[in-house]
């Protein structure tokens, strides 16, 4: 009961308050950026290596072990993971959170570069940065009857 007597009394402090936040948050209102979707960057590089006829054994002896051990020396870099399948190598290269990311690609791109002369003939390799629209963060699937149901 003391706050609530407290309140009333200074009423005055308390509608300056009121009014003080109210103008704050609109004037925050009107600074923000507002985007449909808001930008994003993520800490990873993708490293995707195919062309090659060699079976999944071969594809982790003669391309992968190289791209690894290119990739694991830029500098930033805290984990390097791979898929290897028939033919081709997905690397996925995690950086540090305040990584700066364009040059953590170059540098990538660049030994990524010289580790191709260690790759079989006809390994075409493409170093690129995930954007949001090729990894979603979220997204709904909605499944029942028909399409006219749905």
């Amino acid at each position: 009961m003391r706050l609530v007597d407290t309140l009333a009394a200074q009423r005055r402090f308390v509608y300056l308050a009121v009014a003080l936040l109210s103008m704050a948050g609109v004037w925050a209102a009107t600074r923000l950026p507002s985007a449909i979707y808001p930008e994003l960057t993520f800490p990873r590089v993708a490293v995707i290596a195919q062309g090659s006829a060699l079976n999944a054994q071969q594809v982790v002896f003669a391309i992968t072990r190289p791209l690894e051990e290119a990739v694991s020396n830029v500098p930033g870099v805290q984990r390097v993971r791979s898929r290897s399948i028939r033919g081709s190598v997905e690397l996925s290269v995690d950086f540090a959170p305040r990584t700066d990311m364009a040059q953590a690609l170059q540098l990538t791109q660049a030994r990524v570069s010289q580790a191709q002369g260690d790759l079989p003939a006809g390994v075409n390799v493409l170093v690129e940065r995930p954007t949001p629209t090729v990894c979603p963060i979220l997204s709904y699937n909605r499944t029942g009857g028909s399409t006219t149901d749905l």
